[in-house]
Parts: C-alpha cells; sequence; structure tokens
C-alpha cells in the first residue's frame, strides 16, 4: 500500500507501475482512515477531559471522505496535548506546492478563487485522480487544494464529467485561505488582520493607513476597475467571517451593494462598503477623489443598501483612482 496525498506520478499502462487501484477522498472504501471519526474524536477528547462541543468541530471538523464526517487528526491531537483550541496547520510541502500551482493560475481560476472565499464554497471541475505537476489546468489545481486537505468535496453534481461541490471545510483552514490570500496579493503575514481589524474597531485613521499601504503592492494593472479593489477586499474580509456575515453582490434595498458586513452579534457594528473607481486622470485628483467617496455613500443611503441591519451601521465610500484613494465614514443616523 502505497499512501499520499496526489496518484503516484508516471503511473500509466506503458510504465513499469501500473494497474494501481486508486482510492481518492470520494471513495468509500477507506473513508474513515483519512482521519478521526466523529466517535474517534468523542472517546479521544474524552479521554483528555475535553469536550466535544461546537467549537472543537468548527475549528477542525467539516471534511468529507466518502460517505464519513471526518475530522483533522493531526490538530485534534495537538488539542488535546496542549488543550488550547487554535490552528495547528503546520507548514509541509503541501503548502509550498499550493504557492507554487497559484503562481501558474489563470485568470478564470482567480475569479473561482474569489467566488470560493466571498461564499466558502463552490461548484467546479475537480480532478483528483491526475497530478497538477504532470497535468496543469484548473481541475487538477482544485484536485490539489482537496487532495492537500485545503478544501473538502461536499457535493457530487456530475460524477461523470467530474464536477463537484467543493467547500472550505473549518475555522482552521480558513486561517490558511488568508495566508494564501496574503501570498497572492504579496503581503506580508499579517497585513490582512491589521486592516480588517482596524476597521471592526472603528480606527479610520489606522484603516486608512494600512490600506493605503496595500494598495502600494499590486501593479497598476491589477488595479484597473472599481472590481478589482472591491475583490482585494472581499479577500481581506475572511478574517472576519466568523462574527460577520459577508454579503457581496446582493440585491438589497433598491439596488444591488458591493460589500456588506453584517455584524452576527446585534452589539457589534455592521458596515456597508461601496466602492467607486475614477477613470481618467484629473488635475485636481484628491479633490475629484473626495467628492467621488461622497458619492458613494449618497448611493448607499438612496438605495438603502443597510435595510435589515440592526444595530449600529457605519456607512463607507471607497473612491479610487491607481493606487489614490478617498475613504469616508458616516454613521447611520
Amino acid at each position: 500500500m502505497l499512501t499520499g496525498i496526489q496518484r503516484v506520478a508516471k503511473e500509466n499502462i506503458f510504465s513499469d507501475l501500473n494497474n494501481l487501484v486508486v482510492c481518492d477522498v470520494t471513495d468509500q472504501r477507506y473513508a474513515s482512515y483519512f482521519g478521526f471519526t466523529n466517535n474517534e474524536t468523542q472517546e479521544l477528547l474524552e479521554y483528555y477531559g475535553l469536550e466535544l462541543n461546537d467549537e472543537v468541530k468548527k475549528m477542525y471538523d467539516g471534511y468529507h471522505i466518502g460517505n464519513q464526517d471526518i475530522y483533522n487528526p493531526w490538530s485534534l491531537l495537538n488539542y488535546a496535548d496542549t488543550q488550547k483550541l487554535i490552528s495547528f496547520w503546520v507548514n509541509t510541502s503541501a503548502n509550498s506546492m499550493i504557492k507554487n500551482a497559484l503562481k501558474q493560475a489563470d485568470y478564470t481560476f482567480k475569479n473561482q478563487y474569489d467566488k470560493l472565499i466571498k461564499e466558502s464554497k463552490l461548484d467546479t471541475y475537480v480532478s483528483m485522480q491526475t497530478s497538477f505537476f504532470e497535468e496543469a489546468n484548473n481541475s487538477t489545481l482544485w484536485g490539489l487544494f482537496v487532495n492537500a486537505g485545503y478544501l473538502t468535496v461536499t457535493k457530487e453534481i456530475n460524477l461523470l464529467k467530474g464536477k463537484y461541490r467543493i467547500e472550505i471545510p473549518n475555522e482552521e483552514v480558513k486561517q490558511e485561505f488568508i495566508k494564501l490570500t496574503e501570498y497572492q496579493l504579496g503581503l506580508s503575514s499579517g497585513t490582512l488582520d491589521t486592516v480588517t481589524e482596524s476597521l471592526v474597531n472603528e480606527d479610520q485613521e489606522t484603516f486608512l493607513e494600512n490600506y493605503q499601504e496595500i494598495l502600494m503592492i499590486p501593479s497598476y494593472h491589477d488595479l484597473e476597475k472599481e472590481n478589482s479593489y472591491h475583490m482585494m477586499m472581499l479577500g481581506m474580509c475572511l478574517c472576519l467571517n466568523k462574527d460577520y456575515e459577508i454579503i457581496s453582490n446582493r440585491e438589497v434595498g433598491k439596488g444591488r451593494d458591493d460589500l456588506i458586513l453584517k455584524a452576527k452579534d446585534e452589539k457589534r457594528t455592521s458596515f456597508v462598503l461601496e466602492f467607486k473607481y475614477l477613470k481618467e486622470d484629473k488635475k485636481a485628483l484628491e479633490e475629484a477623489l473626495d467628492e467621488l467617496s461622497n458619492k458613494a455613500i449618497q448611493q448607499i443611503k438612496e438605495n438603502k443598501y443597510d435595510y435589515g441591519l440592526k444595530g449600529k451601521v457605519i456607512y463607507i465610500g471607497l473612491a479610487h483612482h491607481g493606487k489614490n484613494v478617498s475613504v469616508k465614514w458616516e454613521n447611520k443616523i
């Protein structure tokens, strides 16, 4: 028996190594051996005087192997040992493989990646039987994500064509996706946390300072329209989805919002963000951006993007031109 996260490379009918039976994460035959089942997890934690509660499930559960619900075994063993409910994801060769593969990703994959970050799930074609490094395409890249444990298959949409629903399994892996997003944007580790923390803490000055710093990193070609900034902020907000419902491009009020951070706890502040982009160069750029950010705030009000939000709400208008930005904050009255 050979085990690993990918099918053995160079294995085919014309090589010396052939006729292997491959059991991937959709196979039921050895499903329970990919990690700990619910009963095994409960028994393990009880032995260490710990409880299998919702917080533990949110952090380490969520994997679907064949017909089994599976917990991450490495993380659970470390949690039982340290009794600290934190991420134990380790730097392995799989992390390097994913990062190297992302460098080769095309525009279609990046759009799918953005959708995955926004919704925590994606319906797409996934190839888990072919190595990405032998046949590089979007389906084998998603297969690498699944086989490496970054994503899990939750639904077979079209088994013949290899179309599945894939999802981010738990909070631990979401933290890893934050690091991947930082890597894609060329940011140092922890940068996205700094931006989102200043946002939820309503620290306007620090938010603007850190947001401007991030805008200095992507190339001008990556910041060529309103959606570029929108998707960049969406990636940042993955840090917040434990405490906020992230609503993007959804029909609300009298129009379609850009981005809403709806607090799950009404004691927290909710945020409505509207992005604007100034296409033409103007001499009085600062004044033009200032006016455009005010228009963004006005659009939020007129279209009632805050409909259904309870508690304190802050409107934020962001107007951009290349790497220049004007940010306006206004409390809902």
